[in-house]
């Protein structure tokens, strides 16, 4: 029985199958869930602009997702599509905008089901990650703009050696630490243009964590009391884990509507570290969202020198 599917780039999208199907040579190319939905999104209405939290919202609903995940499904899209992401043919970036597909590389078949449904997997393409605070794995300027991050890789004729990949990533992490600590200074002056204030709160509750409250005429009054609520038990935890090494945390997070921002800074003797984090929708999982920070902060914390070794 014959079906109707959307075609991107000559690649069939087979969503029961959770893959793309090429219509000229039949290589079939599996991708994760929300890959593939981000991409029948796009298809659905191409030449449409989707702004970042439009996607959010259509692909991952109301999932606690990392600021990165969204970036890092556009480039795994351009990969399976042959696309570049410095060209940009297909899968576009409107900077300050969000994303769009270009119709002309898109149209919709018939295909008898059968014949679909008997084609062999060829390859896998690894699922997006939803943890934040990793740099975002293509270089796009346009894009980071709007993320507060920068990208991290250029497209390359042939697949690089350990070596190299190990190289491109140390250099990632040397620049997303850099640009994080800029974003995060001025965070904390200017937010769209309005002079923000620190408020620290629950002040000598943590022997190691200080917590400060950003303000703005945009997030309600009482919205910190309401993340600190479901914070505290992971701010406990990671208190507990500081005290040894004397290591102290200063956290400064900003709620409005669905986005939090949450940035910490971590001090020692002999080293520092921080992290800038955009979290969208973290009202929803509460344990996601503390199993979240948990994991960032203690990733952070592995990465400090030794002051015992020092």
């Amino acid at each position: 029985m014959n079906k109707r599917y959307g075609s991107v780039n000559n690649w069939l999208i087979d969503l029961p199958s959770g893959s793309i199907l090429h219509l000229v040579t039949g290589e079939r190319k599996r991708l994760g869930e929300y890959q593939l939905k981000l991409l029948n999104v796009l298809m659905q209405d191409a030449g449409k602009i989707f702004t970042r939290e439009e996607l959010t919202n259509l692909v991952w609903e109301r999932r606690v997702i990392g600021n990165n995940s969204l970036p890092n499904a556009v480039h795994a899209l351009r990969t399976a599509l042959e696309d570049d992401g410095k060209k940009q043919k297909i899968i576009k970036t409107i900077p300050r905008k969000g994303y769009v597909l270009e119709p002309e590389y898109c149209c919709f078949v018939e295909k008898d089901e059968a014949e679909v449904d008997d084609a062999d997997c060829d390859a896998e393409l690894p699922e997006e990650d939803d943890s934040a605070g990793l740099p975002p794995v293509e270089n796009d300027e346009s894009d980071s703009e709007a993320e507060a991050g920068p990208g991290g890789e250029k497209p390359v004729a042939q697949p690089a050696s350990h070596k190299q990949r190990y190289l491109i990533f140390a250099l990632l992490l040397l620049i997303v630490s850099f640009v994080s600590m800029m974003f995060a200074d001025e965070f904390t002056k200017h937010h769209q243009g309005t002079t923000l204030e620190a408020e620290e709160i629950q002040a000598n509750v943590y022997s190691n964590i200080h917590l400060y409250a950003l303000k703005s005429g945009n997030n309600p009054t009482g919205e910190h009391e309401h993340l600190y609520s479901k914070l505290k038990g992971t701010l406990y935890t990671l208190n507990q884990q500081l005290r040894p090494d004397s290591v102290t945390m200063n956290v400064y997070f900003l709620s409005e509507n669905q986005t939090l921002n949450y940035t910490f800074t971590l001090h020692s003797p002999c080293d520092d570290k921080q992290l800038v984090m955009t979290l969208y929708h973290w009202r929803i999982d509460p344990l996601k969202l503390n199993n979240l920070i948990l994991r960032e902060t203690r990733r952070k914390l592995s990465e400090m020198a030794d002051c015992k070794e020092s």
